[in-house]
């Protein structure tokens, strides 16, 4: 089975698109399934990492034109299924690729547009099951909620060994997203600055495309507490360590569930508000607000409060390992086969 993926990465969209599809691929590709990606080239578009998971890229000259894309998808020959994670393509650009296409599979998070596909994943937390009625076709499957969060193998292998965190935090892990457009990271150093807690250790980590990753850098090396890190490849393991995060209401919300990780979130775009919202709701982490109202005094009062609440940090773990288990992946892949 041929598979091709229609996702974007940038400094301005983040990673997370790719990233998740990534995952997806690399389990497809343990399946014997043959994954390739199309994508528009731009600064910090993470080509260069599609292909060192070891998979094709092709790239398309305009992000929107269905054109384009067909005729790249007709080269390739039989396409089991294309998945699309993309906010900028609705059901036009999908209607578009039925003829060069078996089956057609959305990834979304917004709800707020209609698609032409016969499978649709959405793995946030969401106050209405019927957020996408109307927006599919009647015959299309569709998987709700973070039981489907698509996860690398690393964090199912990491969750055996996770447990319960008993609520004193030694470690704290503040990871914003690969390219963190709106300088969250810096915001959450200047604030672990302020509290001046020597006894916790703190990993810094930003992707490759952070436009001042350098001067993240700077700032931690004053630390002798602060470990910076940039583009990391066992994320399971920074979070398995970890007592306390800090990051987005976005993607990798999953990967601190499933590790039991409590956390501070911040909306860095309003797409991550409904889950942030979602998240504080069920206990499962504190919501800040959006980034442009998290400043760094704020943000430090935050984790001073959760510093010298273990009760709530506790409470926070027990709550999100019992959310998401790993198994997302899996179960996606097997709604796929049965569709074949």
């Amino acid at each position: 089975m041929r598979v091709v993926f229609r996702a974007d990465a940038s400094v301005s969209i983040g990673s997370g698109h790719v990233m998740r599809c990534l995952t997806l691929a690399g389990a497809l590709a343990q399946r014997g399934a043959q994954a390739a990606f199309l994508c528009c080239p731009q600064p910090g578009d993470m080509r260069a990492a599609i292909e060192a998971h070891g998979f094709p890229v092709i790239p398309l000259q305009r992000c929107d034109d269905s054109r384009e894309a067909a005729s790249a998808l007709e080269a390739m020959g039989e396409v089991g299924w294309l998945v699309v994670d993309h906010y900028g393509i609705d059901e036009r650009w999908e209607r578009a690729m039925r003829s060069a296409v078996h089956r057609i599979f959305a990834i979304d998070d917004l709800a707020d547009r209609r698609h032409d596909c016969d499978l649709l994943l959405d793995q946030n937390l969401r106050s209405e099951e019927t957020s996408y009625r109307g927006l599919v076709p009647p015959s299309a499957t569709v998987l709700m909620g973070p039981s489907y969060a698509l996860l690398r193998d690393e964090f199912r292998q990491a969750r055996t060994r996770v447990s319960v965190r008993e609520g004193k935090v030694r470690r704290i892990v503040v990871f914003f997203g690969g390219s963190d457009p709106t300088n969250e990271t810096e915001k959450a150093v200047a604030a672990i600055r302020l509290l001046n807690r020597a006894d916790i250790e703190v990993d810094v980590i930003v992707g490759a495309s952070n436009p001042v990753k350098d001067r993240i850098s700077d700032l931690c090396a004053e630390l002798p507490y602060m470990r910076f890190h940039c583009q990391v490849a066992d994320m399971a393991h920074f979070l398995e360590e970890a007592d306390l995060a800090l990051g987005a209401a976005g993607v990798s919300s999953w990967e601190r569930l499933a590790l039991g990780v409590p956390a501070l979130v911040v909306a860095v775009a309003d797409n991550q508000l409904e889950n942030m919202r979602q998240l504080d709701k069920l206990g499962a982490a504190i919501g800040l607000g959006v980034s442009r109202n998290v400043t760094v005094e704020g943000l430090a009062q935050a984790i001073g409060n959760l510093l010298s609440s273990p009760g709530i940090v506790r409470a926070m773990s027990e709550k999100t390992l019992g959310l998401v288990d790993g198994e997302g992946a899996n179960r996606v892949l097997r709604q796929m086969e049965a569709m074949r």
